[in-house]
């Protein structure tokens, strides 16, 4: 038997004679390419090749052509596989323990030899690295090993992504995981199942997935890849980057697996640095998978199933309540007070501070059907219904000060999916070969108040401390008064790919179809603002949101709509010659809208365009290329460049068809004077909260309320990429042999991005001291327009090692990498409602947008993956696998504290419609002392000693080295942090020996295990702003006060991923 050895740069790189830069794009499949040859060169045509999927029998049949290449596609992920070739004046040959990796072409270049027995090759480390970790700098694939090897509590495919250097993930409060690639807004990223989108396409999640946790179970996958710059014309719905997963399938053996995983607040720590915790907490999942024969050989089947129930941590309560984050100005005894006023005044329950259990279920079930040798099918179905309780404290009149919700304001989020996918790939003949592909999903999200959400929301002022409010918010909040979700999609996808010579050529088209229902009726219960506990013992408010339908039924607002995804492409696949291979295509995608936007007159006789702008007719040219060149046997360098689009989220859209200020109208009045006297029983005919003198006035005005509209010049938004990369194997002299190092720059430049602008006040009316637009945006309601602007890009340059060692202590690997990334936006898409994407971020000036910054950006970021295996006792092995991070904290800006007045709204059209604080997201004007020509000597009322005071902070602080200019955007970073992430695996006797049983330990924050001090995690609040500094303009000076304390404007939250958590586990399989 020969052996043949792929070297680690021929197994990362996936490089060889013969070989396709083309990744099999967002499908389900793998392929081999190769060449078959004399020792000296010459090449065998028409030459018969067999490969055989070992554990099926699955048979693919290909020929060589002229230059004695042979490929074959449409191929199972993993393996092993054997493949046979025959014919010609050569004997026989197979070639043994092939393993396929998903998003990689196999390069099998076979030496023939003219001997009479068949000669039988083993190729050697394809199966330890293809069922394991691999990365060529823009991907990283993830085979059956490297997925168990990952820590992962939350067995979350966000922290399998997180092994590849372009990926950072950020923590929000209550633990929901923000995945960013390449520094892009964690909503433009795409993740397919089997083929299939199943990303979070209208944009409500923080992880970028449909569901709160991982859509399929940890244990159903059988491969994932990251792709941060895929240059394959499949490729598109991101500007991000792809997680692609392919399912586990049947094979001829039966097999399965039982496992369970259980952590509590037994198994986590308690304490980080100053902060100490007390909660009470629990996790148990349960997860079995079986898969096999129906009929050996060609008929198999595969089914899991997965169910988690989780006691989840209280993040935010009052003193005393040991939760996570303590508001220190909000007792128990203020919380009891409201309870019992709002209990004995309006007889309703404001709850507590418990949370109730949360659940997520998952079942898949694969059926893989091989027709004969020519044609094979795949049918999958996922089903994932889950849910978790979200603690809501906010309210349109609090952004930034001190608040907290009761469990009355908090909701149940749920969805759940269906999906069912086909899949037929076809060998018509060797050289020509489809697919074909259609897939229907169905989502439905609820989002529902725990107390219900048949009554306002209220805001009750407590105290003030240290120039900081504190407020206790109670009732349903106003997102969740009316929130519901309905979408459908079908996909369709034919491809046809052509081998001719050196080329293989690619032709497809596709199509998704979108249908939505979205009821998004904000404050239509209402929302009011207590001035004081007496107020709401008095049900009298201050301020009062009310947002409808003119029916006053919320169900009138429900926007039912929907868009027709289309895409034509094609590609050629150019070997070169034995060391270079070209990629050049094109792909044409084009938009169809469903529904209709009421047109609003009023908007059209106020601005001159209309309102029901839509994507219907907009389209998108997408032109690839990418090389691959191996100079010698040691080096590859590797490149591309191509334009990509999609992943804005849908909900962006939707906003256009939900506001049209047509068929609902609002009041709201905040900071007016004005007092409201809050009924105390609901109105017989609405079942509302609101005062009937408010309901009488808005039945007798014609219709004119908020707008949300697309710019009749608004364009899809694109990212060009560009990427230069290059990998080299090394044997050195004192760390050992066998290196692998890579170092890839990728440029990102963005066109058409989104931005968010109030069309009230497009032109500024004044200039203030420092040269930004003073506005006027108190005239008519809110219309808020998304518009397109070119600008923006981001480098991000990525360097790494990894190599592996069989000694005498075992067998060990590691990867190593770190990434730098530059990356600058207009600060844009933070959130899912237009207001909120306008507002919500830190501005030089809203209505005119400025690169700065971005808030996804992590500027340095270095990884370690390391594994350790060892038989203690033989036939039982023990790994170690640990996961380190070292990055720079969250990136946040320095802005004014407006709090009852706007800075740079002169009308407070702004103010009033957001809340005190949510325009605070103006950049501070940093004076740099008291004798600045922008500074008012009547600032802090003249006090010398205030004013002395503010400039200590600035010379203190990083708004040192801005002083006499306007601090940037994201001009500071949260601290640094450091994670380790430990996984222990043990393999334990089972019942039979065919069968194995495995303990794990998993221990997330491993540093804060070994000290309290350690493992720390902290960012500022969002909206990721530090309020210093309350300002007006007078005279053409800004008059300062209010000035913060350092703890306020610190504005920290300390996150419960800064303690050691510990999970175990036990599985067993057979």
């Amino acid at each position: 038997m020969s052996k043949l050895k792929f070297s680690r740069v021929a197994l990362a790189v996936a490089f060889a004679a013969g070989l396709s830069t083309a990744a099999i794009a967002q499908t389900t499949t793998s392929s081999i390419r190769g060449n078959v040859a004399t020792e000296a060169g010459t090449t065998f045509s028409n030459a018969t090749v067999r490969i055989i999927h070992v554990p099926s029998g699955t048979v693919s049949v290909a020929t060589t052509n002229d230059n004695g290449t042979f490929s074959a596609r449409g191929l199972r992920v993993g393996g092993p596989y054997t493949v046979e070739i025959s014919g010609g004046n050569f004997a026989p040959v197979r070639v043994e323990d092939v393993f396929l990796s998903l998003d990689q072409t196999f390069s099998l270049p076979v030496t023939v030899q003219p001997q009479v027995e068949t000669e039988v090759i083993q190729v050697l480390g394809s199966a330890t690295a293809l069922a394991g970790f691999s990365n060529e700098g823009l991907s990283t694939s993830l085979g059956l090993e490297a997925l168990n090897e990952v820590s992962s509590i939350d067995r979350d495919i966000t922290d399998a992504a997180e092994l590849d250097p372009f990926v950072a993930v950020n923590v929000q409060s209550g633990g929901a995981k923000e995945l960013t690639i390449a520094g892009a807004n964690n909503r433009f990223n795409s993740l397919t199942i089997d083929g299939v989108a199943l990303n979070d396409r209208f944009g409500l999640n923080a992880n970028g997935f449909p569901t709160q946790r991982s859509p399929i179970s940890f244990d159903a996958i059988e491969s994932l890849s990251i792709q941060t710059a895929p240059f394959d014309v499949e490729y598109n719905g991101f500007t991000g980057g792809t997680i692609n997963a392919v399912t586990k399938s049947g094979t001829n053996e039966f097999h399965g697996s039982l496992a369970y995983y259980h952590t509590s607040d037994s198994l986590i720590g308690d304490s980080n640095g100053d902060n100490d915790f007390d909660f009470t907490f629990e996790e148990d999942t349960f997860v079995a998978t079986l898969g096999g024969p129906i009929i050996q050989d060609k008929l198999f089947f595969f089914v899991s199933y997965d169910k988690f129930e989780e006691i989840a941590p209280l993040n935010n309560g009052p003193v005393g309540s040991g939760a996570l984050n303590i508001e220190q100005d909000i007792t128990a005894d203020d919380v009891a007070q409201v309870s019992q006023i709002v209990s004995d005044v309006w007889g309703f329950d404001i709850g507590g501070f418990n949370k109730d259990a949360a659940q997520d279920e998952k079942i898949l079930a694969n059926i893989d059907w091989n027709i004969n040798d020519d044609h094979r099918a795949k049918f999958t179905y996922i089903s994932t219904d889950g849910n978790t309780i979200r603690e809501q404290n906010g309210n349109n009149f609090l952004a930034s000060d001190n608040r907290l919700g009761a469990s009355s304001a908090w909701y149940n989020r749920s969805e759940k999916i269906e999906s069912v996918i086909a899949h037929v790939f076809s060998d018509w003949t060797a050289d020509f070969s489809t697919q074909f592909k259609i897939g229907k999903t169905t989502q439905a999200t609820g989002q529902n108040s725990l107390n219900g959400a048949e009554f306002p929301s209220f805001a009750v002022f407590l105290r003030e401390v240290d120039g900081d409010e504190n407020y206790l918010v109670v009732g349903p909040d106003r997102f969740r008064h009316g929130n519901e979700l309905d979408q459908e999609f079908l996909t369709i996808k034919f491809l046809a790919e052509y081998a001719w010579g050196d080329h293989i050529f690619k032709a497809g088209y596709e199509r998704e179809e979108v249908d939505v229902n979205n009821l998004f009726a904000q404050n239509s219960e209402g929302s009011y603002l207590f001035d004081s506990i007496d107020d709401l013992r008095n049900a009298q408010a201050s301020a009062l949101l009310y947002q409808n339908a003119i029916t006053n039924d919320e169900n009138d607002l429900r926007a039912i709509w929907g868009y027709n995804y289309n895409s034509l492409y094609v590609q050629d696949s150019w070997d070169v010659n034995a060391y270079l291979v070209v990629d050049y295509g094109i792909r044409y995608d084009w938009y169809e809208s469903e529904g209709s936007i009421r047109e609003n007159q009023n908007f059209v006789d106020r601005y001159g365009f209309t309102n029901t702008t839509d994507i219907d007719g907009l389209d998108v040219i997408l032109p690839r290329f990418s090389f691959k060149w191996l100079p010698t046997d040691d080096l590859t360098v590797r490149g591309g460049i191509g334009r990509f689009s999609g992943g804005s989220p849908g909900v962006w859209l939707s906003n256009s068809y939900s506001n049209d200020g047509v068929i609902s109208d609002d009041v709201n009045d905040f900071g007016s004077g004005n007092t409201y006297n809050v009924p105390t029983t609901p109105d017989a005919a609405t079942g509302q909260y609101i005062p009937a003198d408010v309901l009488a006035t808005l039945a007798n005005t014609a219709p004119d309320g908020s707008v949300n509209a697309l710019s009749p010049d608004f364009e899809i938004p694109t990212t060009t990429k560009f990427s230069l990369g290059a990998a080299y194997y090394a044997d050195l002299p004192v760390l050992g042999e066998g290196w692998l190092f890579s170092a890839d720059v990728l440029y990102n430049k963005l066109d058409n991005a989104s931005y968010w602008y109030d069309q009230r006040c497009e032109n500024p009316v004044e200039v203030s001291p420092d040269g930004r637009g003073v506005y006027d945006c108190s005239e008519g309601p809110e219309a808020l327009v998304v518009g397109s602007f070119d600008g923006g890009d981001s480098t991000l340059y990525a360097l790494s090692a990894s190599n592996d060692w069989d000694t005498d202590f075992g067998r060990f690997d590691m990867f190593a990498s770190y990434t730098h990334a530059d990356v600058k936006d207009i600060g844009y898409g933070t959130s899912s409602t237009a207001t909120s994407n306008y507002s919500d971020f830190a501005a030089y000036d809203r209505q005119a947008p400025r690169v700065g910054t971005s808030s996804f950006q992590t500027e340095h970021l270095f990884k370690l993956r390391f594994n350790w295996r060892k038989e203690f006792v033989e036939g039982y092995q023990t790994k170690v696998s640990v996961f380190a991070t070292r990055r720079t904290g969250q990136p946040y800006s320095y802005t004014f504290n407006e709090n009852n007045a706007c800075v740079l709204d002169v009308g407070g059209g702004r103010c009033r419609r957001e809340s005190r604080n949510d325009d605070a997201g103006h950049l501070l004007y940093v004076p740099s002392g008291p004798n600045d020509p922008l500074f008012a000597a009547t600032s802090f009322d003249g006090d010398v000693a205030q004013q002395q005071a503010f400039f200590d902070y600035i010379n203190s602080s990083e708004l040192a080295q801005y002083a006499g200019s306007i601090a940037p955007r994201n001009g500071d970073n949260s601290a640094w942090s450091t994670i380790v992430d430990v996984r222990i695996q043990q393999e334990l006797p089972a019942f039979h020996e065919d069968h194995k049983l495995t303990a794990f330990f998993d221990i997330e924050n491993f540093g804060n295990l070994l000290n309290s001090d350690w493992g720390r995690i902290e960012r500022t609040r969002y909206e990721y702003e530090r309020a210093v500094v309350a300002a007006q303009i007078v005279d053409g000076q800004y008059e300062y006060s209010s000035l913060r304390t350092p703890s306020s404007i610190e504005n920290l939250e300390v996150l419960s991923q800064s303690v050691w958590q510990v999970q175990f586990g036990i599985k067993y399989e057979f």
